[in-house]
């Protein structure tokens, strides 16, 4: 079995027009569940003047409003539970979790049972494609009240069958972490890319010994973008293959995922999922080709419990589309970062998860940890701003200042704008064990 090149061919190596002719019966069928089931989606689409019988085509879903995780937020406050856009009866449920909150209040989903098994199959699909296969071992550190990351991901990687060993740091603590590390040498590191670093001190302090001396195999690598410079450094560090992993618990909890043979996580729900690429600014549709940039939205085709219209998960992402040799047809993205995490410095889009790559590139003459200092609300600042960047300790202070030069020269040219830059000794920043705030709000201080 774990010779198999795909763990679903026909879905996974599927023509366009045959998507297209599943897609269209899927979303036809999702449409009229949700306007008879949903007192939210009934009120949006009535709005926007559209009826379940207005979608003949796949061109027609544009007709349809957007959805925003506010609106759901605010649905959920107003009927309670998991809001106006739940459509299964409770009794039909079986599982309730939510998202991370790192954006503000919880959002909670819903699962029914059919729900469930369409979740863990698209986790073999991303992980296969991941590279992951039945004989791993898999220890997982997430929080298992309501997070995705564990509970969901540990049932996918039971239905592939990957030994699982739950070990949520909340209750696990780090010390009996890394001893069931040395106990069933797991081979699948499953962490954010952020989170690698606090693995890698614990290791250290508590092991004595070096991440690479451990025996993991693979980075299965989630919850945030995973940048060259990250993945350089990761893989040096603990002796992986280091891939990214991508999903969105309001949506699907796994998604896309790299193959490693072409640029970008490859697409891997359809049949579950369709997929848009908009202007951010407009929201007008854009075609998804190779190069193209801008926000994805998926619309839930095959959901039960708490489906999704439209939904704009805030993540702007680059397109590949050339043939990618591993055979699927999936298109491929990357994530360049969150619209509403992006600021504008002298009119110059920027994104935290760049400014990381860059100040990454740069390790070990820095720890790779930083923060953007903002003394204002944004998005738009005309000011320059400051970046606090760890220094390394084998750094002399009387390097810094050409160092400052060269890291300012360095996102002049390769983000176009200048910070001023302001070194911190290692260790000023906690280490993460999920994602990082990149942004230090002197306004909320």
């Amino acid at each position: 079995m774990g010779d198999r090149k795909y763990w679903d061919e026909r879905m996974e190596t599927i023509g366009s027009e045959d998507l297209k002719a599943l897609e269209l019966e899927e979303l036809r069928k999702q449409v009229k569940y949700v306007y008879e089931r949903s007192p939210f989606y009934k009120e949006k689409f009535k709005k926007a003047g559209v009826s379940p019988e207005d979608i003949k085509s796949l061109e027609d879903l544009r007709r349809l409003p957007y959805t925003t995780k506010d609106e759901l937020r605010e649905t959920q406050e107003k009927y309670g539970g998991l809001g106006g856009h739940q459509c299964a009866e409770t009794r039909d449920i079986i599982r309730i979790q939510g998202t991370s909150g790192t954006t503000g209040r919880p959002l909670f989903i819903g699962l029914t049972r059919n729900d469930v098994n369409l979740w863990n199959e698209l986790f073999a699909r991303h992980a296969w494609t991941g590279g992951l296969r039945p004989d791993d071992i898999l220890i997982n550190p997430a929080n298992f009240t309501l997070f995705v990351g564990g509970l969901t991901e540990c049932s996918g990687a039971e239905h592939m069958g990957i030994t699982v060993i739950p070990a949520p740091f909340v209750s696990t603590g780090t010390e009996k972490f890394m001893m069931l590390i040395t106990t069933f040498k797991p081979t699948v590191l499953f962490s954010t890319p952020s989170a690698t670093v606090f693995l890698e001190d614990a290791a250290r302090k508590i092991l004595k010994m070096e991440p690479s001396e451990l025996g993991f195999k693979k980075g299965f690598l989630a919850g945030e973008a995973l940048s060259e410079e990250e993945r350089t450094r990761i893989e040096k560090t603990w002796n992986i293959t280091a891939r990214n992993f991508y999903g969105l618990a309001d949506v699907a909890a796994d998604i896309a995922a790299e193959c490693g043979e072409s640029p970008g996580l490859h697409f891997c729900a359809q049949g579950a999922l369709i997929p848009e690429l908009i202007d951010p600014d407009t929201l007008e549709p854009m075609v998804i080709e190779d190069g193209a940039e801008g926000e994805i939205v998926f619309t839930t085709i095959n959901r039960e419990a708490t489906p999704v219209i439209r939904y704009r998960v805030r993540d702007m992402v680059r397109v590949y589309t050339k043939p990618c040799p591993c055979g699927r047809t999936g298109f491929r993205f990357h994530v360049i970062g969150r619209s509403d995490d992006m600021i504008k410095v002298k009119g110059v889009n920027v994104f935290p998860s760049a400014v990381k790559g860059v100040i990454q590139s740069f390790v070990p003459k820095t720890t790779g940890e930083f923060r953007i200092v903002l003394p204002h609300p944004g998005p738009s600042f005309g000011e320059n701003l400051t970046i606090k960047v760890e220094y390394s300790k084998e750094v002399n202070t009387e390097d810094l200042e050409d160092l400052a030069t060269e890291l300012k020269t360095a996102i002049k040219q390769q983000l176009v704008f200048t910070p001023i830059i302001e070194w911190v000794p290692e260790g000023t920043f906690e280490r993460s064990q999920y994602k990082v705030e990149y942004f230090e709000k002197l306004y909320e201080s």
